[in-house]
């Protein structure tokens, strides 16, 4: 994710900075479950979940970013 231009957008749009506030939060969920060593079945399954959610996440951003702005993000 492209942090810099999406924290312009944060301070415009309320509901960019909502999504980019909750990506932030998985994203240090994300880090706390990479730092161990070793990953039960269900952590595994978690990361999974998380790293979907971050990237859904990632897409509502820039699709709103398109949208208020008309500017492409990849």
């Amino acid at each position: 994710m492209n942090k810099e231009l999406v924290k312009k957008f944060v301070e415009k749009y309320e509901d960019i900075k909502a999504l980019f506030e909750k990506h932030q939060e998985l994203e240090k969920q994300v880090e706390e479950l990479n730092r161990k060593l070793y990953l039960n079945s269900e952590e595994e399954k978690e990361l999974k979940a998380l790293k979907k959610e971050k990237l859904q996440i990632k897409e509502q951003i820039y699709e709103l970013i398109k949208k208020y702005e008309g500017i492409e993000v990849e």
